[in-house]
């Protein structure tokens, strides 16, 4: 009897981890013609990614790569790497055959590339096989963070024509504007010369950074400066993004006890608006301000960035936010079909714009 029970067991022991076996197979049969099926219609150089980053996925970035000249399909790649970053999947960012690159887009890659190691999730990416392209990655210091932790904050360097820096939890502050300043101004006009225009503009997205951050997120976003020196054409291009939520969903989150709440229903009955784009305009004229909370706009946030370009401090002023491209010098305000979750400002200082003496770090 007990032989026959130990035998029984035995048995049905067996019948167990063969099913076991059999399950481990199928689904690893599974995950091959998936694999297969995803090398389907792959040009050789794909194929070679896609076999040495098996834990991988290969993402094709968009062969005009520029939040600011090709805005939709640039977004919407950013918004792909979302959905993974959202769903912790390990990216891999094939770059090679981009015909078009420049420091918009890998300003906002490398804010997405933050939020993927802030978590912890595996984000790698290539070179763009254009020499002048990869000259711009390499250049940017946007590669060096693939291979080692970012910190809470990318420092800026003093001397280093093009870049990208960052600082986390703080508000900018007059050295670092002064900094920023010297060296521009350098590249322009030969000399320091006071841009008062610039400070402001750096002051004032930093301390925007915090007040359209998530509420739940408060003190805690990242900003991504890139300052870029053309020394041919005598002029220095900014870029800031705010890889958040942006203008038009922060303002949705006020709380009540904000001057901000409810502003919808405030402004319907005043003023005549439909869409986004329409409203960007009236925020950055001033008017929104007005009518919501009764006060004259004192040039605080983007519409004290507005006033800056509107008194030829800064030039070539562009926004976008959440749903809406705003290129301020022909007035032209663009709903888009895909939704930017964050706010991008370009601008840049040429020798055209207004400057003044040196007048030192105060």
């Amino acid at each position: 009897m007990k032989k026959y029970i130990k035998s029984k067991q035995y048995i049905n022991f067996l019948i167990k981890h063969s099913k076991k076996i059999e399950k481990r197979n199928l689904l690893h049969n599974r995950k091959r013609k998936e694999f297969n099926k995803s090398l389907i219609g792959k040009s050789n150089v794909e194929l070679s990614l896609k076999k040495q980053n098996r834990q991988f996925e290969i993402l094709n970035a968009p062969k005009n790569f520029s939040l600011l000249k090709y805005t939709e399909e640039t977004i919407e790649f950013i918004n792909i790497l979302k959905v993974k970053y959202d769903k912790s999947k390990k990216v891999y960012v094939n770059l090679q055959n981009i015909e078009y690159l420049d420091y918009s887009a890998v300003t906002v890659l490398l804010s997405v590339m933050f939020k993927f190691k802030s978590k912890g999730i595996e984000f790698n990416g290539n070179f763009p096989l254009k020499p002048e392209l990869k000259a711009l990655l390499i250049n940017s210091g946007f590669l060096k963070y693939l291979t080692k932790p970012i910190g809470n904050r990318v420092e800026y360097s003093i001397g280093n024509q093009n870049q990208i820096f960052t600082r986390a939890n703080k508000k900018v502050n007059p050295e670092l504007g002064f900094a920023v300043m010297k060296e521009a101004s350098n590249t322009i006009w030969g000399k320091p010369r006071t841009c008062k225009g610039l400070q402001r503009v750096l002051l004032e997205l930093m301390q925007n950074t915090n007040n359209h951050a998530d509420l739940s997120q408060k003190g805690t976003q990242h900003w991504w400066l890139s300052v870029n020196h053309n020394i041919n054409e005598k002029k220095v291009s900014f870029v800031f993004v705010d890889y958040g939520i942006g203008i038009f969903e922060s303002l949705k989150q006020k709380p009540s006890d904000n001057k901000w709440f409810g502003w919808t229903e405030k402004i319907k009955n005043r003023l005549k608006y439909g869409s986004n784009d329409e409203i960007l305009k009236l925020l950055l004229n001033g008017d929104l301000h007005l009518t919501v909370t009764g006060q004259h706009f004192r040039g605080k946030g983007l519409p004290g960035v507005k006033q800056v370009f509107d008194r030829n401090q800064i030039s070539n002023l562009h926004i976008i936010s959440n749903d809406v491209f705003a290129g301020v010098p022909k007035k032209r305000y663009k709903k888009l079909s895909n939704d930017f979750h964050g706010t991008f400002v370009y601008w840049e200082i040429t020798k055209k714009n207004e400057n003044m003496d040196w007048i030192g770090e105060v």
